[in-house]
């Protein structure tokens, strides 16, 4: 068995493919390549499949792709299928779906997966009820098993369990230890049967005491939730299989995201760690992951590091930092053990007194000094404590070792050590941030800075020190790469002569020709089909091309250069990308239907071949430009990510060259500054604005370079606070040409080069008139309105900028304070806001400026930064400029000495909340924030436990406090029995179908494990049951409140309507009455006894949930402790909800969290009505059955 039958198999599918509908079948390594026949013509689809050995019980299919090339429709085909590849099956099964998948009916359409109707009527459904008994199987009585499987449905039961319960209980408890800690957990797939599988811990960004400034720079929401994905491909592994284990690649993976629902959907979940290329949009926004913004190094940190870490703190008993230090001096060395003494690492851990306890609380730490024999780390609580560690406090850590950083600047944004290789690898090959989330999150701040490294680079004002050299990419040569309708002069390569190249071919109708035959490859070309076409006597050699080059083409009747990736090579014919088209007028754009098509037309073409450091600095600054001008606006990449999602890459976009993005990256994780964008007035943000400067765009420098800013504070506490210790610091404008300014944010205002005299010293100049530096920005009639002079993919298209710097106060020092400031100490500078003009916002360059907006116009500061009395800058009106107080918090960092650190190992004294002390979390966390736990999450933190038939009563009241039999009905009051057409048959079946499941469970489990009970003898009307939940954990304020109170339960009452299972059961608490939401309490009890819960509504109820899976939830939800604790009433716990009181809020509440109410409900509560005021003329009591 196991790899023999999966060889078996193979060959046999591989000898007779056509059995399953595909044309081959082939075999590499660990893929399978499947030739299958679609719409398209045939297609090749590769699968991925993990561990063989125990096939086919245990292993699965972890990937399915096509190659870029495919259709869109082909590849969402696809992508959907990979979705349902959860589990094990047989390769013959895997063939038949991907055939099915793909093939083509009558009509010549694809099949899509999911895309048919479900052969059921709903009619026929009801005609089906009719026949079946009463003891039908719920499932058969749906048409369940004839239902095709969704994609969202993880199929859990069909799996049988594969590892014994004891060890069931052990995963489970595993995962209860992530819920108590304050975590979200689920599973996606058979995880806990011992399948391969998915588990998913959230927490709401809320908690986590992150800074409103950090926020917004890291681009987070606090609604949404942080989502850790640990993917594990042979099943679940705990912490003894870690620690016995001397390989562990291979045990789990590891994906990092953000989400607005706790539950990233499970399609999400796969496409996290599928290697897919189709970009297919997630089919619910609310279940979509977004991708984090450290992501990469997060994944870095996590499947290289994490799981060494892990062993190094429990077996030596380091913390985090000693285990990552001790890593990284050790790790290739054998014999560590005498090493791992040294004090140096067995440091306790310290962290900021600010952070809440649910971001310094330390599992392992808690289980080493407190633990029951027998008991184990829970290894998912671990990661999710590890990974919250990493990225609450990652301004604290290098993104690419991972170590401490200087603690004597507070970063907002991560950044990288002082190794050079760090350095490095941050800055050149892209190990930082991810670019697709800036552009995402910051479009404006992404075609700021390829705007102003256009403009340097137009000038040829890059400094050696800011090329971007190593990247390894590749161009042209650079007089070829210009070409777009006019030659130019070629620049040399470095170490060699000119060359002379001759201009370009016409023909007689005076159009653009082709390159000169000495300098490119002839071939003919198919615009329509992208296909190049060569002689037969070409080679492979002699062209020295492979898939994933880029080369530059010139076409017949094309006046634009081409440039196109090659996608496949099957000599004579070279398949290529859809073509991007250079002007060196235009600029560049995608090919269209505009373009002159013909079968085959003359074209020849050069690779890029060349390496851009090979170049002079002139003519890589020549390449740079045009690279640049390749790209797409920075709002077409935005709208690709989006459309994407989580998972969309820029690198698998044809629409730009490797070469240009290679250089986008560079020039993103280059710039160290954290600059934020802000958004227009009208957009509810006047208070992050500057005020005072209409019709500028202003982009805010939270924080320079690192380095450069750790300089400045010094400088603010050694000579601002020692002069002004009010006001350390004042501000001043600082005018320069566009082309200045990439090096400014980088480095900062400095005096390097003399351009426009120095009449009044050396040094930098500022001034405190916006009128004088203008002049420097060479505004009004010194600025060209030529938009050559822009990068030619910008939407800001930027004429001028200047910005707004922060200065020490210390006039009396400078070179010169009057009639300009001149600053010789460039450590006493930094730049904290940037000006620009656009094409959009720029007025007439003979034209007045418009006139600031008047104070009734634009609404002043609440919160403006204090200004010194006599230098404060001013506008062009010469009002004074108003300065957010967020603008700069260098004052409060110099006026303050190190904060507070605590020990994490020592932990925080706990209220009797189980809230730490220091914890900062706004408890006005209300139901409308937070999110219910889903139905099969509340039973996967279930215990399961062998079926007995002897759950005696003694053994019951060993462990609770409840006694069945004691509740007194007639004192209830509760909905009337239905009459008439209240009822249905349907309705009726499925009731007397749930009583008898519901009555099974009670008699075979244990009272105090169940926490709920139904009378036997009360249960003589199926549309209305009264329900005890009882037995609550000890621990829970809501536990302890019904002990002080002698509450031996809180009693429930479920009314069902006709329109059941359809429509779900009303659920309201009768007795006691608990505090409610506004006075403190929680446990989703809404203040007229209602369930707040969307389970309960149409919007989460599902025709195949179970009573006794419903009671579970509900249970759950008052055990909750978000986003508060259950209270009973101190003042009337011992009164009754009314059932017009509960109707109203359950509406209420639905109104409230926008869910919808079930048709049904209103003609319920309408016939209750009318039955309780019939029976009170009777002088009847309400009462149950």
């Amino acid at each position: 068995m196991g790899r023999k039958e999966y060889r078996a198999h193979l060959e046999q599918a591989a000898a007779s493919p056509e059995t399953y509908g595909v044309l081959q079948v082939c075999n590499k390594d660990s893929e399978i390549e499947v030739l299958v026949q679609c719409q398209h013509g045939p297609l090749t689809v590769t699968a991925v499949i993990d561990e063989t050995c125990d096939y086919p019980q245990s292993h699965s299919f972890i990937s399915l792709y096509v190659q870029d090339s495919a259709p869109n429709d082909i590849s969402h085909a696809i992508a959907t299928l990979a979705e349902q590849q959860i589990g094990p099956k047989t390769i013959f099964t895997l063939l038949r779906e991907i055939s099915q998948c793909l093939s083509t009916d009558t009509d010549g359409d694809t099949d899509m997966p999911d895309s048919q109707p479900d052969d059921l009527d709903e009619d026929d459904d009801f005609e089906d009820c009719a026949e079946l008994s009463d003891a039908s199987d719920d499932d058969d009585f749906f048409g369940i098993e004839n239902r095709p499987p969704s994609a969202e449905s993880t199929e859990t039961e069909t799996y049988d369990d594969i590892i014994p319960l004891a060890k069931r209980n052990l995963v489970r408890r595993d995962l209860v230890r992530v819920k108590e800690a304050g975590f979200r957990v689920s599973v996606c797939g058979p995880l806990v049967q011992g399948h391969p599988g998915y588990l998913i811990s959230t927490c709401r960004i809320a908690k986590l005491g992150i800074s409103e400034e950090a926020m917004q720079a890291w681009q987070l929401c606090p609604a949404d939730y942080l989502v850790l994905l640990i993917h594990y491909p042979n099943g679940y592994k705990h912490i003894g299989d870690i620690q016995e284990s001397t390989g562990w690649k291979g045990m789990m993976d590891f994906r990092f995201g953000v989400c607005s629902s706790y539950k990233p959907s499970r399609s999400e979940v796969i496409k996290a760690f599928s290697t897919l290329t189709a970009n297919s949009p997630s089919e619910d926004d609310k279940s979509k992951l977004q991708k984090l913004f450290i992501a990469g190094p997060l994944k870095d940190l996590f499947c290289e590091k994490f799981l060494p870490l892990l062993k190094c703190r429990v077996k030596e008993g380091m913390s985090w930092d000693g285990a990552m230090a001790f890593w990284h001096d050790h790790h290739a060395t054998e014999q560590k053990g005498k090493l791992a003494r040294d004090p140096k690492y067995q440091k306790e851990e310290t962290s900021a007194t600010n952070l809440p306890a649910l971001v310094t609380e330390d599992h392992i730490s808690s289980f080493n000094s407190n633990h029951a024999p027998g008991d184990r780390l829970s290894l998912p609580l671990v990661a999710m404590q590890f990974y919250v560690r990493q990225l609450v406090r990652c301004t604290e850590f290098c993104l690419i070792c991972h170590r401490k950083m200087p603690a004597d600047i507070e970063a907002i944004k991560p950044y990288v050590c002082e190794s050079q290789l760090c350095l490095y690898q941050y800055s050149h090959l892209g190990f930082g941030p991810s670019i697709e989330h800036e552009i995402i999150s910051q479009p404006a701040v992404v075609d700021l800075l390829v705007s102003l490294c256009w403009a340097t680079a137009k000038s040829g004002r890059l400094k050696p020190r800011h090329l971007p050299l190593g990247l390894g990419l590749r161009v042209p040569r650079v007089d070829i790469l210009k070409l777009g309708g006019a030659m130019t002069e070629p620049y040399p390569v470095v170490g060699t002569a000119p060359v002379s190249l001759p201009a370009p071919s016409m023909d007689n109708n005076n159009k653009q020709w082709l390159l000169p035959s000495e300098t490119a490859h002839a071939a003919r070309l198919n615009l329509e089909t992208r296909e190049l076409l060569f002689e037969m006597t070409v080679t492979r050699a002699s062209l020295n091309l492979n898939p994933g080059d880029w080369i530059q083409l010139r076409v017949l009747d094309v006046e634009e250069s081409l440039h196109c990736k090659v996608e496949q090579i099957m000599l004579p014919i070279i398949k290529l990308s859809k073509p991007i088209l250079y002007s060196a007028t235009e600029g560049s754009r995608a090919s269209g239907q505009d373009i002159p098509i013909s079968v085959f037309q003359d074209a020849n073409f050069v690779a890029y071949d060349k390496d851009l450091d090979s170049l002079d600095p002139s003519s890589m600054q020549e390449a740079m430009v045009v690279l640049l001008d390749l790209l797409p606006t920075v709002k077409e990449m935005r709208e690709f990510l989006l459309q994407g999602g989580a998972h969309a890459d820029l690198a698998k976009w044809p629409r730009i060259t490797s070469s240009s993005l290679g250089l986008l990256r560079w020039i993103v994780a280059s710039n160290r500054a954290c600059i934020m964008q802000i958004g227009d007035p009208n957009e509810d943000n006047e208070q992050d604005h500057v005020w005072g400067m209409p019709g500028w765009k202003q982009f805010r420098i939270a924080m320079g370079a690192p380095d450069k800013e750790r300089r400045f504070i010094n400088s603010v506490s050694k000579v601002g606070c020692a002069i002004n210790p009010d006001i350390p610091t004042i501000f001043a404008w600082h005018g320069s040409s566009l082309f200045n300014w990439h090096s400014i944010i980088r480095e900062g205002l400095n005096f390097e080069e003399t351009m426009n005299g120095r009449a009044f010293g050396h040094g930098v100049y500022l001034s405190k008139d916006l009128t004088t530096s203008l002049g420097y920005s060479r505004f009004g009639i010194y600025s060209n309105t030529n938009t050559s002079n822009n990068w030619r993919s910008s939407e800001l298209a930027i004429h001028d900028a200047i910005s707004l710097n922060e200065v020490v106060n210390a006039p009396s020092k400078f070179v010169s304070s009057t009639p300009h400031f001149v600053v010789d100490q460039i450590d006493w500078i930094q730049t904290r806001y940037l000006f620009v003009h656009t094409s959009a916002s720029r007025p007439a360059v003979y034209q007045p400026r418009a006139a600031p907006r008047t104070p009734d116009e634009q609404p002043r500061l609440l919160n403006p930064i204090v200004q010194d009395s006599t230098h404060f800058p001013v506008n062009i009106a010469h009002e004074r400029i108003e300065i957010p107080a967020s603008a700069t918090r260098s004052r409060a960092r110099a006026a303050k000495s190190s904060p507070r650190r605590q020990s994490i190992a020592k932990g925080y004294k706990k209220l009797k909340t189980g809230r730490s002390i220091q914890d900062p979390i706004d408890d006005d966390d209300d139901d409308v924030r937070s999110e219910m736990t889903d139905q099969d999450d509340c039973e996967l933190l279930q215990m399961e436990s062998e079926q007995t038939e002897s759950a005696t009563a003694s053994n019951n009241s060993a462990l609770t406090d409840f006694v069945p039999g004691k509740l007194d009905f007639k004192t209830l009051e509760i909905f009337p029995s239905p009459e008439g057409d209240a009822a249905s048959i349907s309705a009726s079946r499925r009731l007397q179908a749930d009583l008898n499941a519901i009555r099974k469970v009670q008699d075979s489990q244990p009272l105090h494990e169940l926490g709920w009970y139904i009378d036997p003898e009360h249960t003589d009307n199926l549309y209305q049951w009264i329900v005890e939940l009882h037995s609550f954990e000890p621990s829970l304020p809501l536990a302890q409140d019904m002990k002080e109170k002698g509450v031996k339960s809180v009693v429930l009452e479920l009314t069902f309507g006709k329109d059941y299972p359809f429509a779900p059961p009303f659920v309201r608490v009768i007795r006691p009455r608990f505090l409610p939401f506004q006075q403190g309490g929680g446990g989703h009890v809404t203040a007229g006894g209602a369930l707040c819960m969307e389970l309960l509504t149409n919007d989460g109820w599902n025709a195949v949930n179970s009573i006794e899976s419903v009671l579970m939830q509900v249970r759950l939800a008052m055990s909750s402790r978000e986003p508060r604790d259950a209270r009973l009433d101190p003042r009337a716990h011992n009164s009754d909800y009314r059932i017009g009181e509960a109707v109203e809020a359950y509406i209420r509440a639905c109104d409230t969290h926008g869910w919808k109410v079930p048709p049904g409900f209103r003609q319920m509560v309408r016939a209750g009505r009318a039955g309780r005021a019939g029976r009170a003329d009777s002088g009847l009591l309400l009462r149950f059955g």
